[in-house]
């Protein structure tokens, strides 16, 4: 047995509602000023708003799964942990090969909305195309901004997870701010009547009602998405933090997240019939304009939606990284992964491997990006399952770790297991409106898995690690020989 090394620990200064920042800011993004349009002509204003409660409630018995695992394997990395100590390393290598495919391919499809979004709040910066691809055309104007954005967000994050935890609360926060202020605008000068009718189609009530809400549940998981960034950066928890307090911040983000999006599409459909609002360039903005001629409030919208666009930046780039460092440190990935910036205890190696997609994006534009988001919808959904299968493992298997922080019943469990393998199959299934497109994205699925399991053969075939010594690497638990020849407490 090979002797374990010194396992490299991040450091620990994040504060509750940092967490509950980093999940949010996470979850919204900058999707509801471009698809709250298609939400409501999908199900209608009342069919919309209960879609995502529906998608919310159901998402429920994911997010307990995560609130009683992370407080009990506070590891960065989170799932990893998870599944490698429920099902051992091939689960983990499975479960962090999907998150980094759905974390680091989230990053430059960020950079690449943000090209185009200052091409709206600004037009004038506009400039001609340079060269197009998959029909999108790149110019300067909508490749610099991106470049420059995954620029920052390296330096951010290499000063430290504070830095980037402050950020992701500031902008955050004042992203809800803009929100609150056109929203309350929008119910005080808006019409319920605007909400006629309340559900989309046509027909018998008893069809149309549960058809409005299912063709808005099915898309709620990937726009709740970023609930899991939180156990991602569990590690790095301060050491005044009570564990269970990262649960709480996995399930109040679920909670404020359908919250938020329940207020934009009735913010929407209050501000002017739903049936024209659905037609414009980006409805969340637009309506404003249209109905209330009030050009501040378009651009607050907007507003909202830069500081939307940098927060869930800032939170997948985070997660990406912690998963990134725990499969380097852990021996899943090549050890280079696992390499830290020894003044400030910052994930360096990957840092920079991130940075690079991110700032690579702007130069492919959203063409390319767009079959990846579909494939990471499919990884994100999988990553929950195999979460609460290890929930339910670690219920029988190590009943004392689970205790102190045991949310629900593990019947509970059971159904957030039910509801991700629904999504999966969603995903999956021939015939399924939403099934991957062959062979673009199921090409891209089954490539990223190659590449993953070339570096994982690389790194064993190099220097793979005792068992003693990969727990202790990913769990933080020293073998037994290590402790007993530590120093006597007599």
């Amino acid at each position: 047995m090979s002797k374990a090394g010194e396992r490299i620990e991040l450091r620990r200064v994040i504060s509750f509602r940092s967490y509950v920042g980093l999940g949010l800011g996470a979850i919204i993004g900058m999707g509801w000023v471009v698809y709250s349009g298609s939400w409501i002509e999908a199900g209608g204003p009342v069919g919309a708003m209960l879609g995502f409660l529906v998608g919310g409630l159901l998402l429920i018995p994911v997010g307990l799964a995560y609130a009683e695992l992370t407080p009990a394997i506070p590891v960065a990395g989170g799932e990893i942990g998870f599944s490698f100590r429920a099902f051992g390393p091939t689960a983990a290598f499975f479960s962090c090969w999907f998150l980094a495919f759905a974390y680091t391919f989230l990053c430059p499809f960020e950079t690449v909305a943000m090209g185009w979004l200052l091409e709206k709040i600004i037009p004038v910066i506009q400039t001609p195309m340079l060269y197009s691809i998959g029909g999108d055309s790149i110019s300067t104007s909508s490749t610099l901004p991106g470049l420059l954005l995954g620029g920052g967000m390296v330096a951010v994050n290499l000063l430290g997870v504070r830095a980037s935890a402050r950020f992701q609360f500031v902008t955050t926060a004042a992203m809800l701010v803009c929100v609150i202020v056109f929203a309350t605008l929008a119910f005080a000068r808006g019409s319920f009547a605007n909400f006629l009718p309340l559900f989309a189609g046509s027909g018998a009530s008893t069809a149309v009602v549960p058809a409005s809400i299912l063709s808005v549940v099915v898309g709620v998981p990937f726009w709740l998405s970023g609930f899991d960034t939180i156990p991602q950066a569990a590690e790095e928890a301060g050491t005044d933090l009570r564990p269970r307090l990262l649960g709480l911040a996995v399930m109040l983000s679920i909670f404020l997240g359908t919250l938020f999006y329940l207020l934009v599409v009735g913010s929407v459909a209050m501000a002017m019939p739903w049936q024209q609002s659905v037609n414009l360039d980006m409805p969340t903005a637009g309506v404003f304009r249209a109905a209330f001629g009030q050009e501040w409030i378009v651009r607050l919208v907007l507003g909202a939606a830069f500081l939307g666009l940098l927060s869930s930046l800032n939170g997948f780039f985070l997660a990406a990284t912690r998963v990134l460092f725990s499969a380097g440190r852990g021996g899943l990935l090549p050890r280079w992964f696992g390499g830290i910036d020894k003044k400030r205890k910052t994930p360096r190696n990957a840092i920079l491997f991130v940075g690079l997609f991110a700032m690579g994006g702007p130069f492919v534009g959203k063409a390319i990006l767009d079959p990846i988001v579909h494939v990471g919808s499919l990884a994100f959904a999988a990553a929950w399952l195999l979460t609460c299968m290890c929930a339910i493992r670690l219920r029988r298997a190590e009943p004392r770790l689970m205790e102190p922080h045991r949310l629900t019943q593990v019947g509970v469990l059971y159904v957030g297991a039910v509801v991700c393998t629904a999504v999966v199959l969603v995903l999956l299934l021939p015939g399924s409106p939403e099934q991957l497109q062959w062979p673009s994205e199921y090409g891209i699925l089954l490539a990223w898995f190659a590449i993953g399991y070339v570096c994982h053969v690389w790194q064993v075939r190099r220097g793979g690690m005792s068992p003693e010594e990969q727990r202790y690497q990913i769990l933080g638990e020293r073998p037994v020989s290590a402790r007993m020849s530590g120093p006597s407490r007599r």
